[in-house]
């Protein structure tokens, strides 16, 4: 259940303006208590004084958070005084999170002042209110969340109370025999500055990513050399990686230099590829930008371009030296890569992490939404699910194909369609055709099954011809998990335990097939 956050400070502390910046970050109802109070009284919080007095405007203050506190997820601008009942400040606790803005008094009494500080029914001479301000601070020290305002625009005030609320983690992934850091931060360029290597350091990123991350990374690698590429899957490839290999050339970049990628999937698997070749290996550090990259792409050392039409048909396995993962950078993200990334998450749910797949069932509209807090979750969720199957199976020998659930049918999507259509809608539709032969071969019941393939379908806002199984077979015949001459499909039974099976048949296939279509045009 999503928690309100109730914002407190004192007059001038702007609650209301870093309230609806909050609001617009994680795409939720904002509300301020006084307009709510002025609207249901016909009159203005002043008048409100003058006519009727503060204790009732302190009454109607509490009954307005009883009724507040019986919805989920908003964002509450509350009254300065709202803190000062231990009520209050009970239900606020109870159905949510208190956040106190903490504003020096002359930065209050600066912004009363060019607000109108004379129509606030508790603005008098100045040595009242300073008594008024140290009276309410001890107060306003019961909160969940503190949060500095000095010097500090809004839109930052915004991002610290994320922060707060789900601080940045690390943990440290085992790929065989090396180890890495991960981690989840706000900001990755603060995360970046230890590793940067003065004359030895490339960064590789693409245009829509350098355009939106420019302004964090001033100053950061100011004096890297950096190659910006077409955004999007047609970029991954050799040709591309001849390209860097030159260009890391000319730039003299030795072996004990440094790669940074910056970017979606299809950047951190190419940079990843790229260090992993130059030279026999450089040191790199891999930044993802994109949910897909979050919860999947960028974890696990897997490094690969497309040959043709096949999907990471040239790769390997390798250890970077750590991975950032930058939650800030998904509030900028169009919704279809916020969905690309839900079915990579939802996959894992589903094979591996419960939770998980509970979040994104019970979640799925506000997080299709942007809401970057539960985003936060589902990252840490599938990062971690990710990271604990790896360390028992690195190079993909057993375990880890699990994680390859709905990816053989959802790579013959991709490859037909030429990549233009996404890989998450991708792996969606091929996640439902490894359910429907778990239901054919009564591993999962039609209710789970249906569960399922309504939480898919929200992934598909799109019409997408499904290739039919002759087509698609053979796509699938290069698809690099096979073994033995066999297709492999990872299938899911109702136990949440997943089957790795080579002996799917072509007819199998296309009765899947046909159900899926059916369910989408039904």
């Amino acid at each position: 259940m999503r928690m309100n956050i109730y914002i407190t400070g004192f007059m001038g502390a702007g609650k209301t303006v870093v309230g609806k910046r909050l609001a617009h970050l994680l795409k939720r109802p904002f509300l301020d208590m006084d307009e709510l109070i002025a609207i249901e009284s016909g009159m203005s919080v002043e008048s409100f004084f003058e006519i009727r007095g503060e204790d009732q405007f302190r009454q109607m203050e509490t009954q307005l958070l009883e009724r507040l506190a019986g919805q989920t997820g908003l964002i509450v601008s509350t009254g300065g005084g709202v803190p000062e009942k231990a009520v209050n400040r009970h239900i606020m606790r109870k159905s949510g999170a208190i956040v106190y803005l903490e504003t020096p008094l002359d930065d209050c009494l600066a912004r009363i002042k060019s607000d109108g500080g004379p129509s606030r029914p508790l603005y008098k001479e100045r040595d009242a209110v300073r008594a008024l301000y140290e009276r309410r601070s001890a107060v306003y020290a019961d909160h969940d969340v503190l949060v500095h305002t000095h010097e500090t625009s809004p839109d930052e005030l915004a991002w610290r109370i994320c922060e707060k609320m789900r601080p940045e983690l690390s943990m440290t992934v085992q790929l065989g025999r090396r180890s890495h850091n991960l981690i989840i931060a706000w900001n990755s360029s603060e995360r970046l500055s230890p590793f940067i290597k003065k004359g030895q350091t490339f960064v590789i990123t693409d245009a829509h990513v350098l355009k939106a991350l420019e302004p964090r990374l001033n100053g950061v690698l100011d004096d890297c050399p950096l190659a910006s590429l077409r955004p999007g899957e047609r970029s991954k490839t050799l040709g591309t990686a001849k390209r860097l290999y030159e260009s890391m050339l000319g730039r003299n970049l030795e072996r004990d230099g440094l790669v940074i990628a910056i970017g979606g999937g299809v950047v951190t698997d190419l940079g990843a590829f790229v260090a992993s070749t130059y030279k026999r290996g450089v040191p790199f550090v891999l930044v993802s930008t994109s949910l897909v990259g979050c919860v999947d792409a960028a974890i696990g050392g897997k490094a690969a371009v497309n040959l043709g039409e096949v999907k990471n048909a040239v790769g390997c396995f390798t250890t970077p030296d750590a991975v950032i993962l930058d939650v800030r950078a998904l509030h900028s993200l169009p919704a279809r890569n916020i969905t690309d990334g839900l079915v990579e998450a939802y996959k894992t749910g589903l094979v591996a992490e419960p939770s998980l797949a509970a979040l994104i069932e019970d979640d799925l509209c506000q997080l299709l939404k942007g809401d970057v807090l539960l985003l936060r979750d589902v990252i840490r969720l599938a990062a971690s699910a990710k990271a604990e199957i790896v360390k028992k199976d690195f190079r993909e020998a057993g375990l880890r194909k699990i994680l390859n659930f709905g990816h053989t049918y959802g790579h013959a999507v991709e490859g037909v369609h030429g990549y233009r259509v996404s890989h998450g809608v991708s792996v969606a539709i091929g996640m439902m055709v490894a359910i429907s032969l778990s239901q054919q071969r009564g591993l999962m019941s039609p209710a789970r099954a249906e569960e399922i393939f309504s939480t898919l379908s929200c992934f598909l806002p799109q019409r997408v011809q499904l290739p039919r199984g002759a087509q698609a077979w053979s796509i699938m015949r290069n698809d690099k998990k096979n073994a033995g001459g066999h297709i492999t499909f990872v299938l899911l039974p109702e136990d949440g335990r997943p089957r790795v099976v080579h002996d799917v048949t072509p007819d199998e296939l296309e009765r899947a097939i046909q159900e899926v279509e059916g369910f989408l045009n039904g």
